[in-house]
Formats: structure tokens, sequence, C-alpha cells
């Protein structure tokens, strides 16, 4: 009898372990899906904006793709409207621009990552794309009494000539610096006119240094010095910097120094090559280039600026001494 117990013990406990076994051979790995976060939407003008993401993890299976998602309506999703960027490293933050957008108009954005496990989407943002006011056309004039046209470009109205006033717009006056020597050791607001020739005024207008840009009153009323991102939204609307800089040229060579690559003006900008004035107060490039400040200064006493060249199409932006003397621009409020 008690063999018999032991036996049926035994058989027993044999089939629980054999149908362990069985469940544990049969168990599925799970499945992740990739995690991705979308943070901000940045620059948005009229028929664009740019979006940022970051996947955070691949999940358990193979990273296929990531970008962004968009739509007129919530929750966007793959099958709409899509734009991708390089896969790896995955980890990496990336900026993509989302384009063929309608003016004053909502739209949803999501980060999504694809995996060989399926989709995921990041947090949904939305925003509105601005009016679009390109062409429009008007007058400011400064406290000096000039007269300046403006032009609309996407949501942002520019002057279309440089500035050439010698008053804050306080009616405080601004000090006229000719000698070389003293230009090159202020460290105080000054303006001057292209080899100190009041002629140039009339076409080139004045060449300020940054110290004036940085009293905040150099603009009329209204008005001010763009920032280095003002800037790259009109780079960005024009089709980028690569290509802006040939449609914010006046054509031709009147002013700009044969061959005047790409000029086209077909913003209405007309940018002319009003040169600048060197650190060592010097006068440089007037016919082949120009020099336009950003109200954007760096911790080194350098600051953006936006440039064009009589030998290229494209926006150049980079970093100028404070010190130097460049045009102005003014942005309306």
């Amino acid at each position: 009898m008690k063999d018999a117990k032991r036996r049926f013990a035994f058989y027993l406990l044999y089939i629980i372990g054999f149908f362990i076994v069985i469940g544990i051979g049969c168990k599925k790995e799970k499945v992740i899906f990739p995690e991705v976060n979308t943070t901000e939407v940045t620059i948005i003008t009229p028929v664009s904006a740019s979006c940022t993401g970051i996947v955070i993890s691949a999940g358990s299976t193979k990273l296929i793709e990531k970008g962004l998602c968009w739509s007129d309506s919530p929750s966007p999703k793959i099958e709409d409207s899509t734009v991708s960027t390089y896969l790896y490293p995955y980890l990496v933050a990336f900026e993509l621009r989302i384009g063929g957008l309608n003016p004053e108009t909502t739209y949803y954005v999501r980060a999504y990552a694809t995996s060989e496990a399926g989709t995921s989407y990041g947090e949904e943002l939305s925003f509105t794309t601005p009016v679009d006011l390109t062409g429009e056309t008007g007058t400011i004039a400064d406290i000096d009494g000039n007269i300046y046209p403006t032009i609309g470009i996407g949501a942002q109205i520019w002057m279309s000539e440089n500035l050439k006033t010698t008053r804050y717009n306080d009616g405080s006056s601004i000090p006229l610096v000719t000698d070389n020597s003293k230009w090159s050791q202020l460290f105080t607001p000054a303006y001057c006119w292209y080899n100190n020739d009041m002629n140039n005024k009339y076409i080139y207008g004045a060449l300020y240094n940054w110290y004036t840009v940085q009293t905040g009153k150099l603009c009329p009323s209204g008005w001010h010095v763009p920032s280095d991102t003002e800037w790259k939204v009109i780079e960005i609307f024009l089709g980028g910097g690569g290509v802006a800089g040939g449609k914010m040229k006046l054509p031709g060579t009147d002013y700009w120094k044969s061959p005047n690559v790409g000029a086209t003006n077909s913003s209405g900008f007309a940018g002319l090559p009003g040169g600048v004035r060197a650190e060592d107060g010097s006068f440089q490039n007037i016919s082949e280039s120009n020099l336009f400040w950003t109200s954007t200064g760096k911790k080194d006493f350098s600051i953006w600026y936006r440039a064009q060249d009589y030998l290229a199409i494209e926006l150049g932006r980079g970093i100028h001494s404070i010190l130097c003397g460049g045009s102005i621009r003014c942005i309306k409020d």
C-alpha cells in the first residue's frame, strides 16, 4: 500500500515537473516598444516649423526609423505627414523642419520611433502658424527724419535699407568717430560713414560698433535690431542659409562687384555691399560684401552676424569682434 502511494506521488511530481518545463520552454520573451520624447517646437514661419525630439530607448528589438509626424488634427500618426532623420546614434536629440504648412493654422506634432516591435509616439505638441505678411510694403522714419521702405518677409516686417540714424530713438546723439586709432580703442558706442565719406550714407547707411546695438535704442521706436534667432527665421522662410543670401541681394553690378552670384532680391530685402570697419579702424570690402549685426552676443565679447558676398549665394553666419563696424537692418517688434 505504501509502495503504491509512493509511486503515485512520484508520478504526480513527474507530471507536474513536465508541464512546468513545457511552460517555461513555451514562454515568449516580453516585447518592449521604443521610447521617444517630443521636446520642443522652435522656429515657426507661416509655412514651416522646426521641432526637436529624442529616442530614449530602442526597446527590445532593432530600431528601424525615427522622426516627426504631424497633422492639423490631434494625435498625428505615421500615416499622416512625416519627416525622418538619421537613425544612429539614436540616443542623440534631433531637430527637423516640417514644411508645406498653411498660414494661420493650428498643427499637432509628435516625435516617433519605429522598431521591429512597432511604433511609439512622444508627447503631442501643438503650434499655430502666423499670418503671412510676405510682400507687404510700407515706410518707417527714424528720429533724424530718414525714411526707410519696409518689406514683409514671412511673418516679419524688415527695413529694406540700411539704418543711417545719427541719434538714438530718445534723441541723444551717437558719437561720430573718424580716426582709425581712436576707433580701434573704443569701448563705447560710435558710428561712421564708410571711408568717412558722408556720400556713402545715402546708399549704404552707417556703420555702427556693437556698443550702439547694446543700448537697445538704435532703431526707431517699435522696431529693434534682430536677434540671431530672428535672422534664422528669415533664412528658413527663404529656403535656408544656403540660398537665402541671393534672395536677399539686389541683382546687377551697379553696386555689387561682378559676378554678384545668385542675386535675385526675390524677398525684397535689397541687401547692398556696405563693407565693414575692422577692429583697427580700417575700412574694407565695400562693393564686395556686408556685415549685418544681430543683437545676440557671446561671453567672449564676440557677436553673431549675417553677411552677403558678391561671390556667394549663401547668407553667411559667424561671430565678429564687438569693436568692428557693421550695418544694421531693423525689424518690427
